[in-house]
């Protein structure tokens, strides 16, 4: 016997919506439970920075702020403290302790940084930054303090530096002219000596080698003994008489006249008075006595100094070399004749000329009795020509001529100048 067996369609439906309600309430369940666990997240996160967050080579994920400070400035104070940059240079060593640099940091700022990575955006954005974070890094800047570079670059400049001395010619016992040997100087390149200690600072913490070794540079002598040894003859000279002048204006002239004694212009340079002497000041002992003026004689600190440049502009006026600048004074001057004289004011009026010689020219001075004279030598072919100066007055102008001999033969007889007079 067959029998038909018909089925209920509404148990059927019941079983389905039954295991509908069981699987959304489970997905709800697995949904709250997802809910509380990015809420406990978040919530553990609240005052701390996200995890894989470092301030150079400090983790300092899942620390709070304070913590996080704490942790870089202890590590950062003890590695620094450690380190020393040395420089050897010249077989001496100098050394800069970083930790007097006063080497300071922006934690706060780095760490406001890092707290704020992954703090923006809905909650699953957050949590997956707290779960899943890749690793952040944040560079520690720093600032510091070069007082002490510095100083130790003074040290370094101070125990290596050294000028060159040029060669030179003095007088020896016998009255002889001598040359004098040249001397190498020697310098360091502080400039760049101290870029580099401002690279290896500025990346210290990237650096291993923190040894610097510099060298020295050489500083060759503007004139050496070989150039000098030409310099024989004597082959001009002039003098003036100071006997009317006070004990001020005597010194005055001392004082400028050691200024020049000894100096040495070699071909195709120039001299300039006024930087060869300097500035006319008390500091180098200059006193106030009577000058010329804005035509009028008055008391002028380093009155008397526009004999000693008329002294020894009459000097190279017996030698065929020129005047580059040159003035003469408002009112006749009782030292010199019309028209020989030269006037000089520190910023203003300077004596000048330029060595056309091939040789070059050896200048020496000195007081004896009240007079004072300036001898020029060089090389002893040049003194085959003897100049001779005279000046000649008409009216209110005065001519100044040369007169060139040769072996004793006129060779010439030149118009040098003109010069109007009071």
């Amino acid at each position: 016997m067959i029998s038909n067996i018909v089925k209920n369609p509404r148990n059927k439906n019941k079983k389905e919506t039954k295991r509908v309600s069981i699987i959304a309430g489970v997905v709800l369940v697995l949904f709250v439970l997802q809910i509380l666990l990015i809420h406990n997240a978040i919530s553990k996160y609240k005052l701390k920075i996200y995890p894989q967050v470092w301030i150079e080579d400090t983790n300092i994920g899942g620390k709070t702020k304070t913590e996080a400070k704490n942790a870089i400035i202890q590590k950062h104070n003890n590695s620094i403290a450690k380190k020393n940059i040395t420089i050897k240079i010249n077989n001496k060593q100098y050394t800069i302790a970083l930790s007097k640099l006063d080497m300071k940091y922006d934690y706060t700022l780095a760490v406001d940084e890092a707290y704020d990575i992954g703090k923006e955006g809905n909650s699953l954005k957050k949590y997956f930054a707290i779960t899943s974070p890749g690793k952040k890094n944040i560079t520690l800047n720093h600032t510091y303090n070069y007082d002490i570079v510095d100083t130790v670059l003074k040290d370094i400049i101070k125990d290596n530096n050294k000028k060159a001395v040029d060669a030179t010619i003095v007088r020896n016992n016998l009255g002889e002219l001598i040359v004098t040997k040249e001397e190498y100087g020697r310098s360091i390149d502080s400039a760049s000596l101290k870029k580099e200690i401002k690279t290896k600072v500025e990346n210290i913490k990237q650096e291993q080698n923190l040894l610097i070794e510099s060298k020295l540079i050489n500083i060759e002598p503007k004139i050496k003994k070989n150039n000098l040894e030409g310099i024989n003859t004597l082959i001009s000279s002039s003098t003036t008489n100071f006997g009317n002048s006070n004990e001020s204006r005597s010194e005055n002239i001392r004082v400028a006249s050691d200024s020049i004694n000894g100096h040495i212009v070699m071909p195709g340079d120039l001299f300039s008075f006024n930087d060869v002497v300097g500035e006319r000041s008390a500091k180098k002992g200059y006193k106030l006595a009577k000058g010329i003026v804005n035509d009028k004689v008055v008391d002028d600190l380093g009155g008397g100094v526009c004999q000693v440049s008329t002294t020894l502009y009459n000097a190279i006026l017996r030698t065929n070399i020129a005047s580059v600048e040159r003035y003469h004074h408002s009112l006749p001057c009782s030292y010199i004749g019309k028209g020989l004289d030269a006037t000089v004011s520190f910023g203003l009026l300077d004596y000048k000329f330029k060595n056309t010689y091939s040789y070059p020219i050896f200048i020496e001075s000195g007081i004896q009795n009240e007079n004072l004279t300036f001898n020029v030598y060089s090389n002893a072919s040049l003194s085959n020509k003897k100049y001779k100066i005279y000046n000649k007055v008409t009216g209110n102008h005065v001519n100044v001529f040369r007169i060139t001999y040769e072996n004793g033969n006129r060779l010439s007889k030149v118009l040098l100048y003109t010069d109007k007079i009071s």
